[in-house]
């Protein structure tokens, strides 16, 4: 994952839920699931998927895995047609046909921040990519999965393998304002925490003249990159302030002198354009 894209997930906010297998004895099943975050996580090792997101329908490749948009008619299922919820026998005959109930279908939670939607600027369903292909992070984490404990998912191993198969669905699925290669080391150094590059620095061993620099990030972005650092030093403020933090306190976090001084910086904050269209 590059660094731009880690820090703006770092400064958005990230948490993921651990992942619990969908079991079933039918082959044709319909979950309905209730993760309690802003978003579901699917992933699967073995069979197909179908996401759906309200009128949205996604398929998702073995191998593959989605991050879906909280919504009231968000859906997981073996067939694209609604079935009936997963289920298993109470008991089985022989201790080996509880085996054939595993899908190998994982479903967890994630939150990400309030202002995920104006950082990220993800879709209703994101999934890996290229589509339709085996990812091999997704693929490693859940076969790691089978092998901790029969089964059974434990402590840091858990959360690693989770948050994994989100962060491979997020770097597949960058931001608008990532997808221009040649700006990638420029927004790595630009988004460090530290901040405060001059123009010489960002463009240090970048073959690129800083009117360049000010034209392609403008048309990328809609920002110049002094706008564009404001921005993002500035999703740590107001994210702490939507939350309800206490001005005082946040200014004193960040490093304003006083909360005045810090109303007066936000002011002055140009959101890039989260408009522009993803690359096909």
């Amino acid at each position: 994952m590059g660094d731009a894209l880690r820090a703006l997930i770092d400064a958005v906010g990230l948490e993921v839920g651990s992942g619990q297998e969908i079991r079933s004895d039918d082959d044709l099943w319909t979950l309905d699931p209730d993760p309690g975050g802003t978003h579901a996580w699917v992933a699967s090792l073995r069979r197909p998927v179908w996401v759906r997101h309200d009128d949205t329908l996604v398929f998702v490749e073995a191998g593959g895995a989605a991050l879906v948009e909280q919504h009231p008619t968000m859906s997981i299922g073996s067939d694209p047609e609604r079935h009936g919820p997963p289920r298993t026998a109470s008991s089985y005959d022989f201790p080996h046909e509880a085996l054939f109930a595993d899908t190998g279908v994982v479903v967890g939670s994630a939150s990400l921040g309030p202002l995920a939607a104006e950082a990220l600027a993800l879709p209703p369903i994101a999934t890996t990519q290229p589509a339709g292909f085996p990812s091999a992070d997704v693929v490693l984490a859940l076969r790691h999965v089978g092998h901790l404990d029969g089964g059974r998912w434990h402590g840091v191993q858990q959360d690693a393998l989770a948050r994994l198969v989100v962060t491979t669905v997020l770097h597949d699925n960058p931001p608008p304002l990532l997808r221009d290669n040649s700006l990638a080391r420029v927004l790595d150094r630009l988004f460090e925490p530290a901040g405060g590059h001059s123009t010489a620095d960002l463009l240090d061993g970048v073959r690129m003249s800083p009117r360049t620099l000010e034209r392609r990030c403008f048309e990328t972005t809609g920002c110049t990159p002094a706008q564009l650092g404001r921005w993002f030093r500035s999703l740590g403020v107001r994210s702490a302030l939507t939350r309800g933090d206490r001005p005082a306190e946040v200014a004193a976090r960040f490093g304003f002198s006083t909360t005045a001084s810090m109303r007066r910086a936000l002011q002055r904050v140009h959101a890039p354009d989260t408009d522009i269209p993803r690359p096909i």
